[in-house]
């Protein structure tokens, strides 16, 4: 009994020599805090498509490039405004362009900044027959860019769009396919054709535009200068009660992640009217998570370049 004893803890052993060491895994380097400046220009001309894994702007183009936008989800035909231009609309019940000739009695609404499908000016705009009536907003020089009425059809994965001017005989016809590469296809009325404007969904993070923000206490919906997140597997929260240096991955579990794709906004900033100038809140502090699955927390330093031209925001970054 002895002797087999022996044996079996010799066998024991030489199991144990052919089995090979465990290497242990490195940590993914975690690296130091990190920053990028985006590029928007003193008339907020630019919008910029922004990844923090790459730390550049993937795509970047002017925000009067577009007019309206077709949702690409599937059994979603959803339409959204380009309120970077200070557009709105209105829907009226008609089966024709020629049925409708001004604006009289129209009740103009907007696209609040929230992301959510049903939030949108032209909400519904699918139910019974309705012509948009689409006020354009404004160019890059400020100039008024007129109106459009348009009709809407849907036919599988596209959206027909037939439009004219408002006052005008003409009228002109546009196609938009949806594309799963990306959240949303784009269409200008202005160049009457489809725009290449997002980059593939999975290779940004942040869009920094203008865009309309309604405030609801004073009624008043207004142009502001902000950050909206990825609608496509990104997630965002807030973090204002922390020193941006004690922020750790843990938070991800303290803290609720926003629903509203305008959870970083435009208000880490303020103008000061005494002084002239903007001022930056570096105290508010956020975590993002991106379509790859990584958290960063982020926080902004700056609105300016090294010029002293608004436009440009700092951001402070760290992988978590």
């Amino acid at each position: 009994m002895r002797i087999n004893g022996i044996l079996i803890l010799l066998f024991s052993f030489s199991l144990v020599g052919c089995f090979e060491k465990d290497e242990p895994i490195q940590p993914f380097p975690r690296g130091e805090v990190d920053d990028f400046s985006v590029q928007m220009g003193p008339k907020y001309s630019d919008q910029v498509f922004y990844s923090f894994a790459e730390n550049t702007a993937i795509r970047s183009n002017k925000r009067t490039a577009w007019d309206i936008s077709f949702s690409c989800e599937d059994n979603n035909n959803t339409i959204y405004l380009n309120s970077g231009n200070n557009m709105y609309a209105a829907l009226v019940e008609a089966k024709n362009l020629s049925d409708v000739a001004d604006t009289s009695g129209m009740s103009f609404s907007w696209d609040w900044a929230n992301g959510r499908d049903d939030s949108t000016a032209l909400n519904n705009w699918n139910i019974g027959d309705k012509v948009a009536v689409i006020n354009l907003g404004y160019d890059l020089d400020n100039q008024h860019q007129g109106f459009i009425k348009a009709i809407f059809e849907t036919n599988g994965d596209s959206l027909k769009i037939r439009y004219s001017y408002l006052g005008e005989a003409t009228e002109k016809t546009g196609v938009l396919v949806k594309d799963q590469s990306v959240n949303r296809v784009y269409f200008s009325f202005v160049e009457n054709a489809v725009i290449d404007i997002e980059p593939p969904k999975e290779l940004y993070d942040l869009v920094f535009r203008q865009y309309i923000f309604y405030f609801v206490e004073e009624d008043l919906p207004y142009s502001v200068v902000g950050a909206l997140y990825n609608p496509h597997s990104t997630r965002v929260l807030s973090v204002n009660d922390k020193e941006f240096g004690e922020i750790t991955l843990k938070d991800t579990t303290n803290y609720e992640f926003a629903p509203n794709h305008d959870e970083v906004g435009y208000d880490w900033k303020d103008f000061n009217i005494d002084e002239g100038f903007y001022v930056v809140y570096p105290e508010m502090n956020w975590i993002i998570q991106t379509s790859s699955g990584f958290y960063y927390k982020f926080h902004f330093v700056d609105f300016y370049n090294d010029s002293g031209e608004r436009g440009y925001p700092r951001v402070e970054f760290k992988l978590l």
